[in-house]
């Protein structure tokens, strides 16, 4: 059996392409298993989603701990100790990276990457060929069928399964045309097997949570909220980039901000706190005179 774990941010589409692997390893024959897990459900926090490939039935459930492949849709979730997308690999775990960098750059700034890595920059072909970062979901879907031995045809059947009913001609086309891309640029890496060995990378403890009885463990709660010491700044794709000069004051990005990420200035003028903005770039949508435009975030 086959175990596909994927990890990506809210919004990114990893449940997506967990689905059109599995649309596509149905259509080839296999016993599919997919599930997601959304941990914060919300736009930008890390999440992830399991698929399991077999030729028998499937008795496993749960989460993939042990993964055979593992796509990972943003590098930032290898910093990220809510994601910690590396548990339970080793040396016989290939790793699907989408990412700008290169695998040396990432184990210099203290990755400690399994030996197979295969990075590809898919953010840039997805908007290239849509002009949108919702089919990044279609270019690791895809890939990842390739990279399990599925063939293209397979691969754009599950991705009519899973999207063909609320897209258009034209995004079904251009759709189309990512997968030929994405799978292409997939053929030249080797196939992934089954993984053998049971020795894993050690886990690391989140919390040491000591057992209390009742009267402790369920007392009354009375301090302040700490939400604000949460920052969600660093779940950020895209970063909304303020033009001043097109800015009529008109508040309507400082009213919509669903993180209270943007505040005024002496002047009345917008300014994002960046270590609140999560980018979901309501904002550049919102702003009637176009004053807010994107860029991608680097780190």
């Amino acid at each position: 059996m086959l175990r596909i774990r994927f990890h990506g941010r809210g919004g990114q589409g990893m449940k997506t392409a967990s689905r059109i692997l599995g649309s596509a390893g149905f259509h080839a024959g296999f016993v599919v298993q997919d599930s997601p897990v959304y941990g914060a459900e919300r736009r930008g926090a890390p999440m992830s989603a399991f698929t399991r490939l077999a030729r028998e039935p499937i008795r496993e459930r749960g989460t993939v701990a042990t993964p055979d492949l593992i796509v990972i849709a943003d590098d930032t979730l290898l910093a990220d100790q809510a994601a910690q997308p590396l548990l339970g690999c080793d040396e016989q775990t290939t790793i699907l990276l989408n990412s700008t960098k290169e695998v040396a750059d990432l184990q210099q700034i203290g990755h400690a990457l399994a030996k197979q890595v295969l990075t590809a920059d898919f953010t840039t072909l997805a908007i290239d060929t849509t002009q949108s970062l919702a089919s990044l979901s279609v270019a690791l879907g895809v890939a990842t069928a390739r990279l399990v031995g599925l063939s293209l045809a397979d691969a754009l059947v599950g991705i009519g399964d899973e999207l063909s009913s609320h897209l258009s001609d034209t995004q079904r086309s251009q759709n189309t045309t990512l997968a030929q891309a994405a799978y292409a640029r997939a053929k030249t890496w080797p196939v992934v097997q089954e993984r053998l060995s049971t020795t894993t990378i050690e886990r690391a403890v989140l919390a040491d949570v000591a057992f209390d009885p009742p009267s402790l463990a369920t007392p009354s709660i009375y301090a302040s909220g700490n939400s604000p010491e949460r920052k969600t700044g660093n779940w950020r794709q895209f970063r909304p980039i303020l033009h001043a000069d097109l800015c009529t004051r008109c508040w309507i990005c400082f009213v919509r901000c669903p993180e209270a990420a943007i505040s005024l200035d002496a002047q009345d003028y917008p300014v994002v706190d960046y270590d609140e903005c999560k980018g979901c770039l309501l904002c550049v949508h919102e702003c009637p005179t176009h004053a807010f435009t994107t860029e991608k975030e680097v780190r």
